[in-house]
């Protein structure tokens, strides 16, 4: 390329025309520039239609001055009328007047150098051109043809329905799981991230991770999942239409083989109902005696029932009045009464020494708690701890002291009931015991004393009996 840069470029004459002519040819140019770029400047310019509208512009504008010069001297020879053209295309001072665009094209069309040409004359190397444009123009037309039947065909084809519907529906759902996976990952990834500078951000590093890593991971994820989906979703679309003829045989081979068990079952079914028919026309016979024999028991057991259930109505009713009636007298005892006045005082007065102590226990707490992060609060913590620890604490206190106070105060409560309302079978009670306890001890006091005396006179008795012998 850098040859052909630098190669001395061939010197063109210039036109050897009136000026009626010259003039003429300029107008012309001009008229037929306007008339190939007007549009095209109107319109937003691309580099096909500038390209076929500079191609179009040129030959038309060289066989118009053709025409011309053969107007103003028909006695022309081909050779002078190709020198003309030439020296014309080539002057400034007859396409100076034109936009560059114009020029290139028109020098483009007809080369300076004249071993360049199709042909030895311009219209040979005219009609030489257009032959190319329109063979180029027919190959374009053949090609766009091409991919329009392709298209049509693609657009047209069942398979390719099903490969789109496949990988569209494939993308869609994989891409959402994706995305929503991606979200929880990438906002978990970015709490634990912003957890390392969390003492330095007081804490914000946390919501901004999550929220970072949330937005990444689920633009990430649903990317992903799409892309997976439309992959795997278009390949298994793809795959069962083209395979849609041997699919439909083998469902059509299993739903043959279900048939044909479906008969052979019912084959068999009917044979157990011809045998279960034998079987129970024997055991009919055979159970005509037990069934009314059942029946008969059948009826006494229903009467035994009836009764039975007239007495467990009666006892029932018989209870819930009895029940009603021990709760009316219970709420009336002044024991239960009592009791219940020594939970309540219980309570009440242990829950509330409960609660402060607790108050007092669980705010020092929080407050020795808070002492740990005061350096990084300012001192904030230690009141913060101090209160959620007194507040726990209070809570914890009245909680335990009023279960304890109710217990212990519901006890005491009817102990001391019962102990000032039997004073007086307490104190008989007592004597009895005492004097039980005095005749049980006279008892064996006489059991020791006779034991006593038949032991001795059973060893007497050996005694002597031994002295007999001897």
């Amino acid at each position: 390329m850098a040859e052909v840069q630098t190669m001395p470029a061939v010197e063109v004459p210039e036109p050897d025309l009136s000026m009626e002519v010259q003039d003429q040819l300029r107008r012309s140019l001009t008229d037929n520039e306007v008339r190939f770029f007007a549009a095209l400047d109107e319109e937003q310019e691309t580099p096909v239609l500038e390209t076929a509208s500079s191609r179009a512009f040129a030959g038309y504008a060289v066989g118009e001055a053709v025409r011309m010069l053969k107007k103003f001297n028909p006695e022309a020879t081909k050779d002078v009328i190709s020198d003309s053209i030439h020296s014309m295309i080539h002057s400034e001072a007859l396409v100076g007047h034109l936009a560059k665009r114009s020029q290139e094209a028109l020098r483009e069309y007809v080369p300076r150098d004249r071993a360049a040409w199709l042909a030895h004359d311009i219209e040979g190397h005219a009609a030489a051109l257009s032959q190319r444009l329109a063979l180029l123009r027919a190959s374009f037309v053949r090609t766009a043809c091409l991919a329009r039947v392709k298209g049509l065909e693609l657009a047209t084809d069942r398979g390719t329905h099903v490969v789109m519907l496949s990988a569209g529906s494939g993308a869609v759902v994989l891409g959402c799981t994706g995305g929503v996976v991606g979200t929880c990952g990438g906002a978990t990834a970015g709490t634990v991230a912003g957890a390392v500078p969390a003492l330095l951000t007081f804490g914000l590093s946390l919501p901004a991770g999550a929220v970072l890593g949330g937005g990444v991971g689920g633009c990430l994820g649903a990317a992903a999942g799409a892309l997976s989906g439309l992959v795997s979703g278009g390949a298994s679309g793809g795959v069962a239409y083209r395979y849609r003829a041997e699919i439909s045989d083998g469902a059509a081979h299993v739903k043959v083989k279900a048939l044909r068990a479906k008969e052979i079952a019912v084959e068999k079914a009917q044979e157990l109902q011809t045998e279960a028919k034998v079987l129970a026309g024997s055991a009919k016979a055979h159970a005509g005696g037990t069934v009314n024999s059942v029946s008969h028991a059948t009826s006494e057991a229903a009467e035994r029932a009836k009764v039975f259930g007239h007495v467990a109505a009666t006892s029932a009713h018989s209870k819930a009045s009895e029940l009603g009636t021990n709760a009316k007298a219970l709420a009336l005892n002044p024991a239960a009464q009592a009791t219940s006045a020594g939970a309540a005082g219980g309570s009440v007065t242990v829950g509330a020494a409960g609660g402060g102590l607790g108050l007092l226990a669980g705010g020092a707490a929080g407050a020795a708690v808070g002492l740990v992060p005061a350096l990084f609060t300012f001192g904030l913590s230690i009141p913060v701890c101090a209160a959620i620890g007194g507040g726990a604490g209070a809570c914890l206190g009245t909680a335990a002291g009023g279960t304890t106070g109710f217990v212990g105060g519901g006890a005491v409560g009817y102990g001391a009931y019962n102990a000032y309302s039997q004073r007086k079978e307490i104190s008989l009670g007592a004597s009895e015991a005492l004097t039980k306890l005095g005749g049980m001890a006279e008892s064996v006091k006489e059991g020791a004393k006779e034991r006593a005396n038949m032991s001795a006179s059973f060893i007497k008795a050996r005694l002597s009996g031994t002295g007999g012998t001897q």
